[in-house]
């Protein structure tokens, strides 16, 4: 690899560090901010079914304007380059985060979904740095490397994002500390990302035919992509990988904090244990089974353990336990979720990889559109119920990928 590529590389490694620090920070705020009234973003009388329901929608909002505007900068990042792509993407990003730092100190919810909604329509960020590292990563142990990296990476930002949102949104450490005061860093750092970009990363695609614009080539593209030859069946395994893991992601805080009546300072830590895990699984772990195991091995792997995982989360009575097992979760999580990513990067042609992880994008994003209403209305119900659906939905997913095996055996 020239020195040139190898810088490109480092620098999309540490702006997806940054993207996915800002992506991370909801998780560990959202939940405290919503459920409890201390927060004030809904008066005292507002029952803890609506809250829960206020939840579901604020999460949600992230993952609808993400569907819409995911294949519209995959087919940017394809037909204009990556480099002018994620320029515009981390601008528009970066108003969101500062909008939605201005909304908490407001106590205004419906402008928190309007800075979540603008973020979610332009964070092609992640998926614009995938096909870009597609464009440098030829052949399938090298790709499913890079993809580790990101994975591991994904695990330290989740770490340092739940350590700074812990601590910057908790009055108890400083009069100057609140919730609004994390957003507000984010902002900084997206600044940080396009600086970066702008001195350090040298376009990996070329230029291609006049973009039109199309707000609704996500909807088509969900028709679409289930179609696809050799890829639909792959989109309906990432599809319920993405909806189960999805629940637990998002509701992982919440679930604690009501199951168990913990601290947040007690949720701060385990959000960042499971990001340790997280980063061991996919460094780690990932690393080691690709000497000796294929990409979709692998990602069945981390699916079995993710079943057995969630019933026992479901199962769980007391904290320790509990805990123990949501941390365990994110090592099989990262197995199922790098390697998915390059079963599907890899069945594709290699100047169509930002449109295939733009369609990628709008599966992930339909999944975590569902995941939070679906969490939502069944906390408001049962919060015990929460992770037994998670693991049926892993389970769907894993029977999927048992039908792609089957298929491949008798096309061999």
């Amino acid at each position: 690899m020239t020195d040139e590529k190898r810088a490109s590389l480092l620098a999309l490694f540490f702006v997806y560090f940054l993207d996915y620090f800002g992506y991370a920070l909801v998780f560990g705020i959202f939940g405290p901010l919503i459920l409890k009234p201390e927060f004030e973003m809904f008066s005292a009388a507002t029952s803890t079914h609506a809250r829960h329901i206020a939840l579901g929608i604020l999460f949600a909002m992230f993952p609808l304007s993400q569907f819409i505007g995911g294949p519209i900068f995959g087919d940017l990042a394809d037909r204009h380059g990556r480099k002018k792509t994620l320029y515009l993407s981390m601008i528009a990003c970066t108003l969101g985060y500062f909008l939605s730092g201005l909304a908490i100190l407001m106590h205004h919810f419906k402008l928190l979904l309007l800075s979540r909604a603008i973020t979610g329509f332009f964070s092609g960020n992640r998926s614009i740095c995938l096909a870009a590292i597609a464009d440098l990563s030829p052949g399938e142990k090298n790709r499913s490397q890079n993809y580790g990296i990101i994975g591991t990476l994904g695990g330290l930002s989740w770490i340092v994002s739940m350590l700074v949102g812990g601590y910057f949104s908790d009055s108890k450490n400083s009069i100057y500390f609140n919730p609004a005061l994390p957003f507000w860093i984010t902002t900084l750092l997206s600044v940080i990302s396009c600086l970066i970009i702008m001195k350090f990363f040298s376009e990996t695609h070329i230029h291609r035919e006049v973009f039109t614009l199309d707000p609704f080539k996500g909807m088509r593209n969900i028709v679409t992509c289930f179609r696809i030859k050799g890829l639909g069946i792959l989109y309906v395994f990432y599809f319920f990988l993405m909806m189960g893991w999805g629940i637990n992601l998002l509701w992982l805080n919440p679930y604690a904090l009501e199951r168990f009546e913990i601290s947040q300072t007690q949720v701060m830590w385990l959000l960042v244990g499971t990001g340790v895990v997280w980063s061991i699984g996919s460094a780690g772990i990932n690393q080691i089974l690709l000497k000796r195991r294929s990409s979709e091995d692998i990602s069945r792997i981390g699916l079995y353990g993710l079943f057995v995982v969630f019933i026992v989360c479901g199962l769980s009575s007391n904290y320790f336990t509990f805990a123990i097992f949501a941390m365990l979760a994110s090592a099989f999580g990262a197995l199922a979720w790098t390697n998915s990513l390059s079963i599907i990067s890899l069945c594709s042609t290699e100047d169509a990889q930002g449109k295939v992880m733009g369609l990628s994008q709008s599966v992930g994003s339909i999944s975590m559109l569902l995941a939070p209403l679906i969490a939502g209305i069944v906390a408001a119900f049962k919060i015990q119920f929460v992770y037994p659906i998670a693991a049926l939905l892993i389970f769907i997913a894993t029977l999927v990928l048992s039908i792609v095996r089957i298929k491949q055996k008798a096309e061999a």
